[in-house]
């Protein structure tokens, strides 16, 4: 018997490498290339292959959630997806089919047996997320007594929130001057009058480096270096979120220091931490472009850097883009770069580059894009008087719509190699406001 063995060997093994056929799996909806919004239904034929059943199929998002797929006719599938958990423009989702097959049969096959490793098969479908966003308004830079402001967190809070009607506020002082036991009472504020659908209250403190102040929030301490690469490295290794107060290409001898953050230079450890800058006046537009052509991925924003009693009642705010008013969305604007500097309490701006918002970084095959900009002001007197497109630091279309508001589809032509983009309105008064980019690395 041992020749038969011998001859049931090789068919055996090749068995064994081979493995199981291929489950069949097809996502019947959504379609390729679908624009989704709110709440979509995606359903998938799942056939296992023979000798194997089905353990489980998900649906999953590039954010990695997964949502099992329910039994809805034999070999069909469905689940429910909320696409507002979803961040706008192009998507995969992937259907993930799990099955449990019989590869003991192979060698006992008296038994039935279901305890064999999983084996996963999958499809995917691209399409495009494009759900609306809410234009909350806030203030990060402000100052107390604990710092060289005036008055206590608690009333700087209550006055953002029922003063100055903003939607989200931090306290940021000077880190230098805070105790710990200040800093704990900004925290315990911070906690007490956040109130999620209402009003978002952060809290952190501003650095006071000699060639820049900078903010970080959320920090568990007020302490932070005095020299700023070694700032930056903190604040890229704990996670922290960054803000770059009042940058300046050549501050003015008087002032006795330096806003230009020692030429800005770029350190690749703090680019995604150091998030945003503040952009309110041309000086500032020239220090944001130096900023973006050195490397730094920054988005746009205004702030008041207040040390009197009003707080957030200045003229300038950062608007962030998110679906609602909690700490954990208006966060994911800010990294996500989903902001825009506002002159104007009531211009909303919407800014997009093929299909995805501000703050996104594409990988596209060099070409032609569209850039859409939609930019919309209630008050009868702000009418839009001009609107610019920046490509790579310059200006490379405008125009001038003179409405209060406006849809303009403007055409780009990006080569190899990397670039940015955004927009700069300019409104009755000479009034502007500035986009976060959209960078694009184009192969």
């Amino acid at each position: 018997m041992n020749w038969v063995r011998a001859a049931a060997m090789p068919v055996l093994a090749a068995a064994l490498l081979a493995g199981p056929a291929a489950a069949e799996v097809e996502i019947l909806s959504p379609g390729e290339g679908a624009e989704l919004t709110g709440k979509v239904e995606v359903v998938a034929r799942v056939v296992a292959p023979k000798g194997y059943r089905l353990d489980r199929a998900v649906v999953q998002t590039e954010s990695g959630e997964q949502i099992r797929l329910a039994p809805r006719s034999p070999d069909t599938y469905s689940a429910a997806l909320d696409t507002t958990r979803l961040v706008n423009g192009r998507q995969a989702l992937l259907v993930i089919a799990a099955t449990k097959g019989m590869d003991a049969a192979l060698f006992k096959p008296s038994e039935a047996s279901w305890s064999s490793s999983i084996r996963n098969f999958t499809t995917e479908v691209r399409v495009i997320v494009r759900n609306p966003y809410q234009h909350y308004r806030g203030d990060l830079h402000a100052h107390t007594s604990y710092s060289d402001g005036c008055r206590l967190p608690a009333e700087a809070y209550e006055y953002a929130r029922d003063e100055a009607k903003l939607d989200f506020f931090a306290v940021t002082d000077h880190s230098q001057l805070l105790t710990f036991d200040e800093y704990a009472d900004t925290i315990a504020q911070a906690k007490h009058f956040d109130q999620p659908g209402r009003f978002v209250a952060l809290y952190g403190v501003e650095a006071t480096e000699g060639t820049g102040h900078l903010c970080c929030y959320l920090s568990p301490t007020p302490r932070l270096s005095s020299r700023l690469d070694d700032t930056y490295q903190a604040i890229g290794r704990m996670g922290l979120l960054g803000h770059f107060n009042h940058p300046n290409l050549s501050s003015p001898p008087s002032q006795g220091w330096k806003d230009d953050f020692q030429g800005f230079h770029h350190l690749p450890i703090a680019d995604r931490s150091m998030a945003m800058v503040e952009v309110r006046e041309p000086t500032e537009e020239a220090a944001y472009i130096a900023m973006l052509n050195a490397g730094w991925h920054v988005g746009a924003a205004g702030c008041q850097d207040s040390h009197e009693a009003k707080w957030g009642s200045g003229s300038s705010w950062t608007v962030a883009l998110a679906r609602q008013l909690t700490r954990e969305a208006i966060l994911d604007a800010l990294w996500s770069r989903r902001t825009y500097s506002a002159a104007d309490r009531s211009l909303q701006l919407e800014f997009t580059l093929d299909g995805e918002d501000m703050g996104a970084q594409l990988a596209r095959p060099a070409g032609s894009f569209t850039c859409l900009v939609t930019v919309a002001d209630p008050d009868a007197g702000d009418a839009i008087t001009r609107i610019d497109l920046f490509l790579d630091g310059q200006i490379v279309e405008t125009v001038r719509p003179q409405l209060t508001k406006y849809a303009w589809s403007a055409p780009v032509s990006l080569s190899r190699g990397k670039h940015y983009a955004f927009v700069r309105v300019t409104q009755t008064g000479d009034r502007m406001t500035w986009s976060s980019p959209i960078w694009v690395n184009a192969y």
